[in-house]
């Protein structure tokens, strides 16, 4: 009797193990492969008021895209617009916070200066306001030492950050700007650089001041700056960046403006009148280009499961803004692949959209799954007879 009843339990267990989903279903993953999202660069290059400057751009921050230019891929000294890139990777190395006691190597710099003190202390972030507002030479060199260990092990910091941005026609000897044969860049390449530090809040924050006080040989508030952008104290709307001059390179200018949600970057190099050029050219741009809306999060599309009979719902999420031409058209087309495969996570980015606007592709927008997709699993009785 023991061995029937054993026997029984052993055979009921077998046959319910057959039904268990224990085999998982996978299918061929499809094959559209997503763009990188967002603003896509293009060049308009409108016509604007003839300006004095030797290379000139303006571009749009956002999309970096080209609304205006002037020479602007031909290498030329940029002076102490340098000290852009040493803010840049100063940011994005350290701690802003960090108390730096000044040693003598940046002391007596040549050029401009706020004249440091050999085993002072000023904090990362005061050294910013002192090398963007009153371009202090030394504060470039500290910034270095401090930074990178040494001014060449700092300028090697700068140069990988150009590799990583992609410039093919900038290089760096120094980190302040002083004129040298292999310490060049472009006016396109310098926007670029302006751009990527335009994305730190703190960087904003400094270039946008116009005065401030930082300590001086152990006393608080003992250094007032004034920044040397004239622009900020005549221009509501110019929000930073930086000033150069060298009797090589000439006056050389990075300006940012702000309107109506649209943020323009101008860049002159080797330019008599700077100031009144890049007003000029900023007037010009806000004139004729805008910040539009291309979606609010109201795109959406359904793609087939592979296997099943349902579909699956993409949307867009958030706002999406571009800059355009004022009063261009802009179409937005979806790019979908013919099914999704199991499994599926929510809010995974699984088709886009492409706005175009005269004949340019402008804007990526991802859409993005509604629901998630478990992977479906089948027993061993459904794939022994499934075909039978």
């Amino acid at each position: 009797m023991k061995r029937a009843l054993i026997f029984l339990t052993v055979t009921a267990l077998a046959v319910s193990l057959c039904f268990v989903r224990i085999f998982e279903i996978s299918y061929e993953a499809s094959t559209l492969s997503l763009p990188d999202s967002g603003a896509i660069s293009v060049d308009y290059s409108i016509d604007c008021p003839t300006n004095a400057a030797r290379c000139a751009i303006v571009i749009d921050a956002d999309s970096r895209s080209v609304l205006y230019s002037k020479n602007a891929d031909e290498r030329r000294g940029m002076a102490s617009t340098t000290k852009i890139m040493t803010a840049l990777v100063a940011i994005e190395s350290c701690d802003l916070q960090k108390s730096f006691t000044v040693p003598k190597e940046a002391c007596g710099i040549e050029g401009s200066s706020v004249y440091l003190k050999e085993g002072e202390s000023l904090t990362v972030k005061e050294l910013l306001y002192c090398l963007l507002l009153e371009s202090g030479n030394d504060a470039a060199t500290a910034l270095a030492i401090a930074v990178g260990g040494s001014v060449d092990g700092f300028v090697e910091m700068m140069n990988e950050r150009v590799l990583e941005l992609s410039l093919e026609n900038t290089h760096f000897a120094n980190p302040h700007g002083l004129s040298d044969d292999n310490h060049y860049t472009t006016a396109r390449e310098l926007a670029i650089i302006t751009a990527e530090a335009m994305q730190y809040d703190v960087f904003r924050e400094i270039v946008a001041t116009k005065t401030a006080r930082v300590p001086y040989d152990g006393i608080p508030e003992g250094r007032h700056l004034v920044n040397h952008n004239k622009l900020l104290f005549s221009s509501s709307d110019v929000i930073g960046v930086k000033t150069g001059y060298t009797s090589r390179d000439g006056k050389c200018l990075v300006s940012a403006a702000e309107k109506n949600g649209l943020t323009l970057i101008a860049v002159t190099l080797q330019d008599a009148f700077p100031s009144s050029t890049h007003r000029t050219l900023l007037d010009c741009a806000f004139d004729n280009f805008t910040r539009v809306c291309i979606d609010k999060g109201g795109l959406s599309a359904e793609i087939a499961i592979a296997g099943r009979n349902g579909f699956l719902t993409l949307k867009s999420v958030g706002n999406h803004y571009v800059c355009l031409p004022k009063g261009a058209d802009y179409e937005l087309e979806l790019v979908t692949p013919e099914y999704l495969s199991p499994p599926i996570e929510k809010a995974t980015p699984l088709c886009y959209a492409v706005c175009r606007s005269g004949g340019k592709d402008v804007y990526i927008i991802y859409l993005e799954s509604t629901d998630e997709i478990y992977t479906e699993r089948k027993s061993i009785i459904d794939l022994l007879f499934a075909n039978r």
